[in-house]
């Protein structure tokens, strides 16, 4: 049985959600290395303040690998996103509530980046603040859709052959 147009629309919501979470990622990693000196002079004076000993060659590499491993584990959220939409539109309850929970979070932090997107500077950061509110747009709309009657009635469980809520 296909899934309900609004749970498919729903799907398409989230996979664009997690598209801008990717791009934001790489925009911060880009952000990142163009203002590597001044990130590694700030982490340089913090360090420096509770281990006198360290060299500004490590502090580089802890910059480096920092922003390697930011990339790996986005992408690995990502990768375990596009699992729980892809559960979303077998009707698993649990991916339309965990999805919930996540678009609820993704809202806000949207609802945040709108009211401070005219604080920040540099291009990275207005980016990345312009992709937060589009996401969380996104993810209000997949909630929404979520949430309708017909929508419901997929993630019921199954009642046997030929009755609603069989999915």
């Amino acid at each position: 049985m296909t899934p309900p147009v609004d749970i498919t629309t729903a799907r398409q919501l989230w996979w664009g959600v997690i598209g801008l979470g990717v791009g934001r990622l790489f925009i911060s990693l880009a952000d990142t290395l163009t203002n590597r000196e001044r990130f590694s002079a700030e982490f340089r004076e913090r360090m420096q303040s509770t281990d006198p000993q360290i060299t500004p060659a490590m502090v580089d590499l802890l910059v480096t690998v920092g922003a390697i491993l930011g990339v790996v584990l986005g992408l690995a959220v990502a990768a375990l996103g596009v699992l729980v939409v892809h559960q979303l539109g077998k009707g698993k309850l649990w991916a339309r509530t965990l999805l919930t929970f996540v678009g609820v979070w993704l809202v806000i932090t949207g609802v945040i980046a709108l009211f401070s997107i005219g604080v920040v500077e540099g291009a990275g950061p207005v980016l990345s603040g312009a992709a937060s509110i589009v996401q969380a747009v996104l993810a209000g709309g997949a909630i929404f859709l979520c949430q309708r009657p017909e929508s419901a009635k997929w993630f019921l469980p199954p009642r046997g052959p030929g009755k609603p809520g069989s999915p």
